[in-house]
């Protein structure tokens, strides 16, 4: 039997915490959740993830950016895969993400079908960040009767 993933959300937001741990909990993962960027460097420590879903736009002193810095300063948890969850896509972020290593970069909002696809991804091997743009949601029907 194959080790189960090891998933550590950090976020703010209890609602998108929630939704994160419903789309990817298949039973074959085992998923830690936290609300600030200094409780994730704990709970990484404490649980040695596989991957960290992490909300740049943390409150405090201690954001998301610094947390990868951390993790980067850790031998322990440089294996970690590291996707951001942000509702902002500026050049200044996606560069600053690159330089840290992460491994993808996910614009709100978000479809949970694009997050299990992207995990699914994150627990193969791979090469080089993946930037996912924000769902388009819904297609309009007026669009499709052209």
């Amino acid at each position: 039997m194959s080790r189960k993933t090891t998933i550590l959300i950090v976020d703010d937001d209890p609602d998108l915490r929630k939704l994160l741990r419903l789309a990817l909990d298949n039973g074959m993962r085992k998923i830690h959740e936290v609300d600030t960027a200094l409780g994730g460097l704990h709970m990484a420590r404490d649980t040695l993830p596989d991957i960290l879903l992490l909300d740049i736009g943390l409150p405090g002193n201690f954001d998301g950016f610094t947390l990868c810095e951390a993790l980067a300063r850790e031998p322990a948890l440089r294996h970690v895969k590291v996707v951001i969850i942000s509702g902002h896509n500026a050049s200044e972020d996606l560069e600053r993400a690159e330089r840290l290593g992460v491994d993808a970069y996910l614009v709100k909002p978000l479809s949970p079908n694009t997050l299990v696809e992207l995990v699914e991804q994150l627990e193969t091997p791979s090469q080089g960040m993946r930037v996912v743009a924000a769902d388009p949601g819904p297609a309009d029907p007026a669009d499709q009767a052209a």
